[in-house]
């Protein structure tokens, strides 16, 4: 019996140990496949070069890059890119040797394997020439040194090359990697759009989208393809799923310009017509952004969240036009000068003067305020469209007019006399009964205008379908506006009665009022300040 019992105790510890030693196999095993690293192939010119290179210490940390992305695993060395012919505008011999040398890949030599790739990205905003607008604030009020390292190094994205190609591909694919996982990431397009101007990452971080990617994000594989429409395998979206990632419906793209609607970036918002015979009228391109987001979301929400971005960019039009009448008005009686030298004008008081408060106060309510008003309805970033937004689009407008009546324009002073509250609506309005989000009691109603202009919706009413009527809004989205409309006490929440949760919380708020006073407002300190009136 004891011998049974010894011989049970024997296969138990032997047991445990082989359990413990499959246990650690299994980890170095785990441990060697993460650190795998495929076998690299390389022709006689690539080991040639990277020789060479690793000898003298030049740009190491390239080849390791390289060593790293998919060009190297399938056997595209330094010269499949670099290779040049005599004549080239970037040739050069190496002087370590007699290999004739391309110093800039361009977007040409990428497109002997990327042809596709290449040809959308050509056709699409990124490659638009923005150096084709040299407006004052490049050529006058900054300096061209600082423009070097500031506008031309986010723009170098649509650089004209000598051979007739355009753009940088590794702007966004970085050298030598070119990985997909680098160029999907929100701080990748975010290198360029941030700022005060198009803070586009900003917005990103901001929203719902950005936090639970920053929450969740770094556990994802972001190398993924989405080239034979499958489903994007990520929980929210980054940039590229909403500007280039393909999903069930519809096929990646390069061309960044094939899901918007709007151009939102520009002195005036309207419909993009960018490339309609190959991309589609904006309709089309909204349908695209549309079956996007309705991967996640629901499609009434969608639509209405659209809509509700599309009205704020007509409004900002509005606001716009009266900034547009400001500025021409004083040019014209001659209170805003223009800058002039031998006889020629350097500035448009419409687009870019800055020699004067209010040319400055427009540039602002467009490139930067307006902007971020624009983007920020678009992208789920509600400070960006409200206090970074309309707030300083508003006090932009108030500080021109009130410059005006110091100036001696009796329209100004006029307005600036004024104290009726509506002086701040100069504009016409567009509005849309309730919101995406919820049906709100007692909280969706401008006390003001809605208890003061009987006819509000009205107005409003006459706005939007003048909008519509002239290809601003689409009949699908006239007809939700029309829902909203003929229901609007339902969406804004005027039918409903919650009197007994109001009043509930009305007294937290009298009470926090109250003691406010009590313990702030009427104190009153004994001591006496040290500096006398």
């Amino acid at each position: 019996m004891d011998t049974i019992k010894a011989q049970q105790w024997l296969i138990g510890i032997f047991s445990a140990l082989l359990i413990v030693i499959l246990i650690i196999v299994a980890g170095v095993e785990m441990k060697k496949s993460r650190s795998y690293k495929p076998e690299i192939e390389i022709d006689k010119m690539t080991k040639k070069c990277i020789t060479c290179h690793e000898k003298k210490g030049i740009a190491v940390s390239q080849i390791d890059a390289w060593k790293e992305s998919q060009h190297a695993v399938m056997g595209i060395g330094c010269y499949e890119c670099h290779e040049a012919k005599k004549g080239d505008f970037d040739a050069f011999t190496c002087s370590e040797s007699d290999i004739l040398v391309a110093r800039h890949p361009t977007p040409k030599d990428c497109a002997r394997c990327h042809k596709q790739e290449v040809t959308e990205f050509s056709e699409s905003k990124h490659a638009h020439q923005f150096w084709l607008l040299k407006n004052a604030d490049r050529a006058v009020f900054e300096n061209p040194i600082s423009t070097r390292h500031g506008c031309e190094q986010c723009h170098a994205i649509g650089n004209i090359w000598p051979d007739g190609s355009v753009g940088e591909c590794d702007v966004c694919h970085a050298k030598h990697s070119f990985s997909k996982a680098v160029a999907r990431q929100p701080e990748t397009c975010g290198e360029c759009h941030m700022g005060p101007d198009h803070p586009h990452i900003e917005i990103y971080n901001e929203s719902k989208h950005g936090n639970i990617f920053k929450a969740k994000g770094k556990n994802w594989d972001m190398s993924y393809s989405t080239k034979d429409h499958e489903k994007i395998p990520i929980e929210v979206p980054v940039c590229t799923t909403c500007h280039m990632d393909g999903n069930d419906t519809q096929p990646m793209t390069h061309n960044v310009s094939a899901r918007l609607a709007w151009e939102s970036q520009m002195t005036w918002s309207f419909r993009t017509v960018w490339n309609e015979s190959k991309l589609g009228n904006w309709q089309t391109k909204r349908e695209r952004m549309e079956s996007t987001c309705k991967n996640c979301h629901a499609p009434d929400f969608v639509e209405m969240y659209l809509l509700t971005a599309d009205l704020v960019n007509l409004q900002y039009n509005e606001i716009r036009r009266e900034f547009v009448r400001w500025t021409k008005k004083l040019t014209n009686e001659g209170i805003i000068d223009r800058l002039k030298a031998d006889g020629k004008f350097y500035s448009n008081p419409v687009l870019n003067g800055f020699d004067e408060l209010p040319e400055h106060n427009m540039y602002y309510a467009w490139h930067h305020e307006g902007r971020r008003y624009r983007h920020g309805a678009e992208m789920m970033g509600a400070d960006y469209t409200q206090w970074h937004g309309i707030w300083e689009i508003q006090e932009d407008l108030v500080e021109l007019i009130t410059w005006a009546a110091e100036h001696g324009d009796a329209e100004a002073k006029k307005w600036v006399d004024s104290n009726h509250p509506s002086k701040f609506a100069t504009f016409a309005l567009y509005d849309v009964p309730g919101n995406e989000w919820n049906i709100g009691v007692k909280t969706n109603t401008t006390p003001f205008l809605y208890n003061n202009y009987p006819d509000y919706w009205e107005r409003i009413y006459q706005n939007v379908e003048a909008a519509y009527q002239h290809g601003l809004l689409s009949e699908k989205q006239w007809n939700l506006w029309l829902k909203r409309y003929k229901n609007k006490d339902y969406y804004l929440g005027l039918k409903f009665k919650a009197d007994s949760t109001w009043n509930y919380y009305k007294e937290r708020n009298d009470y926090d009022f109250k003691k406010m006073k009590e313990q702030v407002i009427d104190l009153i300190l004994p001591g006496k300040p040290f500096y006398k009136k």
